[in-house]
């Protein structure tokens, strides 16, 4: 499995390289300028919604997550949370994985893993789990 990072825009080289790809996650914040483009524009056939950055506490962003568990059926179940350790492994140059394994952000990057191989490669077993 290959992961290729796309900008979200409308050149043509975008869309080509979209139409190779198998799979597709869209990367979004949960702010009204994300909320308005996924109504503006159509998402890749088969793609499904990742949020990134959500803040604990955030009563905006918590508002708009309501609404898109109500009308995005493309919305992945797991989410990604604005967690320091991010900023620290990218400043260390080391997966937060390996730099904070006990960090948030760093069990929700494992259950999207798990999610996307048992989704988009027919795995059975999550990675971790005893076979």
């Amino acid at each position: 499995m290959d992961l290729i990072d796309l900008p979200r825009d409308a050149s043509q080289i975008t869309h080509q390289l979209l139409s190779l790809c198998d799979h597709s996650l869209a990367i979004v914040n949960v702010d009204a300028n994300c909320h308005i483009r996924l109504h503006q524009q159509a998402l890749p056939d088969g793609a499904h919604i990742l949020i990134n950055n959500f803040r604990i506490g955030s009563q905006v962003q918590d508002d708009i997550y309501q609404l898109w568990l109500q009308s995005q059926r493309r919305l992945l179940p797991m989410l990604i949370h604005r967690d320091e350790a991010m900023a620290e492994c990218l400043a260390a140059k080391q997966p937060v994985g390996e730099y904070r394994s006990d960090a948030l952000a760093a069990e929700e990057i494992l259950t999207l893993a798990n999610w996307c191989l048992l989704n988009y490669s027919g795995l059975k077993t999550p990675v971790g789990s005893a076979s």
